[in-house]
């Protein structure tokens, strides 16, 4: 018979294992609960990076109206935040594995908050590009440490496909809405487009203190890599943006293209020879790591050439206005939202190889499907091919983000997410410039049937690497 101490002890040790029980539970709740809240500000950090790379353009008018400038004033005020943004990257990348991804990221945001206020009340055009540049930096910061932060906060592979589905949502749905914030605020004044980013970045910022602390990792500085990193990055994107303004035969646009060039293939040379790289070159060893780079490259150039030429096709040639022009925008936004939510489960249940597969030909057939219809192309036609355009981006961006992931170790996300992002913010700014051509409509289409061979090729090329 089991005595009364027998039966209290025993009593006891159930008790202590429903306890323990009820704490692991409440453990993995509150883990939930933070990378829920964690994948929540990151998206909303990356929607606001991605959107103002595209609302100023539409305002710019009204700016000049009020604040005066020369055209190179002008140019500086939209392209101070894409060549910061751009050649701050990979330094980024670095501060966010050295100093924690979470610091980083949520000093970023409150850098931004600060810019877009000082671009709010800005009383010449010089103070808005100070303001412009500010952003950039900041913007530079948040995006490779929102990448690794979601990393952290979902260790599990398909939590984290689902977090980087919503994650991608906010990339992809900036660019379609920036237009269209850009056509509804500017009427009313245009301060009103960076002034909308600061609530947003107070929501952020509240959020900091359920976000879980990242690792912080002893990393030497490499300052030769460093400087080259900047200067070669700086250099191309600025040559880049100068040839839609002085031409690809200007000798400033070839001496910035030139230096770019240099500047990175010294890079690349110094990085196999200091003791502790700023961007290991084992990185590209990785089949996983080329095809997110290469892929990623394509198909952001293709996007943000198809939405700059196409908002000023409809607007030049179609005799649009900047709100209406927007509302083209909207099918398109709604599709990348839809789909990214759901890209999660594709990748979980297809696999990432066949979700980038699908994705790449669903963007193909969309810019070959619109290149079909007769001159000039119907406003719908092009709000079809940019929805059909970026269901297949919506698949393919969370795929890539997961595959970079999983391609490096842990402690090289931050850096690895700012290689990524390096690639595609460059092929960005060259997508743009490549859409300059004499007509518009020839433009149009031009661009439309040179993304579907390059989207065919990137499809060719990934089927191969993962094939071998």
């Amino acid at each position: 018979m089991t005595s009364i101490n027998e039966s209290a002890a025993l009593g006891l040790v159930c008790e202590d294992e429903g306890l323990e029980r009820e704490a692991r539970r409440a453990s993995r709740r509150s883990a939930r609960y933070s990378a829920g809240l964690t994948t929540f500000a990151t998206s909303l950090a990356f929607f606001l990076t991605g959107m103002d790379t595209m609302i100023v353009n539409v305002a710019l008018p009204t700016i000049t109206v009020d604040l005066g400038g020369d055209m190179a004033l002008q140019q500086w005020m939209i392209d101070g935040y894409t060549l910061l943004f751009a050649s701050l990257l990979l330094l980024a990348g670095s501060l966010s594995d050295k100093f924690g991804a979470k610091r980083m990221f949520f000093f970023g945001t409150a850098l931004f908050g600060v810019a877009s206020l000082l671009s709010t009340f800005a009383w010449t055009m010089l103070v808005l590009i100070v303001g412009r540049c500010l952003m950039g930096v900041a913007a530079a910061l948040i995006l490779p440490a929102s990448m690794a932060l979601i990393n952290e906060a979902n260790p599990d592979p398909r939590r984290r496909a689902f977090a980087l589905g919503l994650w991608g949502a906010g990339s992809a749905s900036a660019s379609a809405f920036g237009p269209l914030f850009g056509g509804l605020l500017t009427p009313i004044h245009w301060s009103l487009i960076f002034a909308v980013n600061v609530p947003f970045c107070l929501i952020v910022l509240a959020l900091a203190p359920k976000v879980a602390p990242s690792p912080t990792r002893a990393i030497s500085f490499d300052w030769l890599g460093q400087a080259l990193a900047l200067i070669g990055l700086a250099s191309l994107v600025a040559g880049v943006i100068e040839i839609g303004s002085l031409g690809i035969s200007s000798p400033v646009t070839l001496a910035m293209l030139a230096v770019g060039i240099a500047a990175l293939v010294l890079f690349v040379l110094a990085q196999a020879k200091v003791r502790h790289p700023m961007v290991p070159l084992n990185l590209f060893r990785n089949d996983g790591m080329r095809i997110s780079l290469i892929v990623g490259f394509i198909m952001i150039f293709n996007w943000f050439g198809m939405v700059f030429i196409s908002t000023l096709f409809l607007q030049s040639e179609q005799g649009m206005s900047p709100f209406a022009a927007g509302l083209v925008f909207i099918p398109s936004a709604v599709v990348m939202v839809v789909t990214n939510v759901f890209s999660g489960q594709v990748i979980n249940s297809m696999g990432t190889r066949f979700t980038v597969s699908i994705g790449l030909i669903a963007m193909a057939v969309g810019f070959l499907a619109a290149v079909l219809v007769s001159a000039p192309m119907p406003a719908w036609v092009i709000a079809v091919a940019l929805s059909v355009v970026g269901l297949g981006g919506a698949l393919v961006t969370p795929a890539l983000s997961g595959l970079v992931l999983v391609s490096v170790e842990q402690r090289q996300a931050g850096i690895a997410s700012a290689v990524f992002n390096t690639f595609r913010q460059v092929g960005g700014a060259i997508g743009v410039v490549a859409t300059f051509m004499p007509s518009l409509d020839g433009s149009l289409r031009a661009v439309f049937v040179a993304a579907a061979v390059l989207l065919v090729a990137a499809f060719a090329y990934a089927r191969l690497r993962w094939a071998e």
